[in-house]
């Protein structure tokens, strides 16, 4: 292999393992987070919850997997006989596993809709959407794991083994899921963002969620992507290859991008009481400040006068902060008639009016 080619592995082994790190991380907060708010604030725990978490669970599975492969390659178990027949044990495995958390992701997103949705076409919409992912999902784990008889010999296929089933067949439902799931996902963007136009909700509120169904959208790009570098995943006896490490790079990336945006969207009740704990601190805080007397106010807080005098006239102003945080300054001003002056004579004081 050449030193060039060597490079490219390890750097995209590198930016593997360091995705897989920040998705599992971000995941475990969101759904950690969404399940919190169902529980504990909106008390509504429901059916696509549960599968998020298992589509959680499955996705850490899968991860694990490719961290093993990641830490074989630094090894340099990649090259020899041996090496590459284990190593391809954990690629169809992982394949395995990607399959099982990108079908229960989408089963727990139809789930969800279901839930929130009230027009009978969008329903009937989404039920289509479901159970084709489904279905289809269990018939390509089906295939995946007994493409050549026993599932002990299910890496033999990577290597063009006669007794599995034919690559094309094999790349052709791998192709069929990928479409499959590109469908799903933008139903699953396309369908709420008409919901989401006709709702009462303010324009920052809309634009938040367009943000995080955005986020979503990512996992149907990751999807596409994927299926560019499929067929890398057929490796022939050689080996890893770049495209096969790309393929696994965006397969990690479509089901933790989306686990951690149908997360997020449900974590507006905890927004809505954040700020809602914030502003009543800020308003006791501000009540407690009020009630206390002149001289126990902090710093900050007295009235300041100024005395101006312009030909005949004299004004008095008076600056006043109430609040030592605010960057407002209040000016008052008044005209003063009469102003009296006190002059020190030999120690004794003395007053003398002075009219203008």
């Amino acid at each position: 292999m050449a030193n060039a080619e060597l490079q490219e592995l390890i750097l995209l082994g590198y930016i593997t393992f360091y995705l897989i790190i920040t998705l599992i991380v971000l995941s475990y907060i969101a759904v950690g987070l969404r399940l919190w708010v169902r529980y504990r604030i909106t008390k509504s725990p429901g059916w696509d919850d549960a599968t998020m978490v298992a589509a959680l669970l499955l996705f850490t599975c899968y991860c694990s997997i490719i961290l093993a492969i990641t830490f074989r390659s630094q090894q340099r178990k990649l090259f020899n006989k041996e090496d590459i027949h284990v190593t391809l044990i954990y690629v169809q495995l992982g394949e395995i596993f990607y399959i099982f958390t990108t079908t229960l992701f989408k089963i727990s997103l139809g789930l969800f809709f279901l839930r929130v949705l009230t027009q009978p076409w969008q329903t009937l919409i989404f039920r289509v959407i479901l159970g084709v992912s489904a279905t289809y999902g269990l018939f390509y784990i089906f295939v995946t794991i007994f493409q050549c008889g026993k599932p002990a010999d299910l890496a033999d296929s990577l290597i063009g083994s006669s007794s599995c089933l034919p690559s094309a067949f094999l790349l052709t439902t791998g192709y069929l899921y990928g479409v499959i799931n590109v469908i799903a996902d933008w139903t699953f963007v396309l369908i709420p963002i008409s919901i989401l136009v006709d709702s009462e909700l303010d324009r920052r509120a809309k634009i938040s969620v367009s943000v995080v169904m955005g986020l979503g959208a990512i996992g149907s790009v990751s999807s596409i992507l994927r299926m560019v570098y499929l067929k890398g995943l057929m490796f022939g006896g050689g080996g890893l290859t770049a495209n096969s490490i790309k393929a696994t790079i965006w397969a990690t990336a479509e089901p933790g991008t989306g686990i951690v945006a149908a997360s997020v969207a449900i974590l507006r009740p905890l927004i809505r009481q954040f700020n809602s704990c914030i502003h009543t601190k800020v308003s006791d805080y501000r009540s407690r400040k009020s009630l206390l007397p002149s001289s126990s106010r902090p710093f900050g807080s007295e009235t300041i006068a100024l005395a101006s005098q312009a030909g005949n006239k004299t004004s008095m102003q008076s600056i006043r902060s109430d609040d030592p945080w605010s960057p407002t300054v209040v000016l008052g001003e008044a005209n003063v008639q009469r102003v009296i002056s006190v002059q020190m004579i030999n120690g004794r004081g003395s007053m003398a009016p002075m009219t203008r």
